[in-house]
């Protein structure tokens, strides 16, 4: 592989939970062993987490933060963020 640079668009979006995580694994061991920078795309937050060295979340079409996985997880940057990583609306958050 010559490229610097692999794009992949929801690579994973229409397989099953263990055919997934086997490949999430094996993307992970491709970009380790090339040094290839793999701009993942994904609306499964807990994929991007997973994956991710650096994670870009969007609300309509805006950036609404740019981390590790670490950041995103502590320190979420707004509501969207929060609700985002923690599965639950501000409304099932209070109750």
């Amino acid at each position: 592989m010559d490229s610097r640079i692999l794009l992949m668009d929801e690579p994973f979006g229409a397989l099953d939970e263990i055919t997934k995580r086997s490949l999430q694994e094996e993307v992970k061991a491709l970009q380790k062993k090339t040094g290839v920078t793999i701009l993942f795309i994904t609306h499964d937050i807990r994929e991007a987490l997973r994956l991710g060295d650096r994670v870009l979340v969007m609300d309509q079409g805006a950036i609404s933060q740019l981390g590790s996985p670490e950041e995103i997880l502590q320190h979420p940057a707004n509501s969207f963020v929060r609700e985002l990583v923690s599965g639950e609306s501000p409304e099932t958050a209070k109750e």
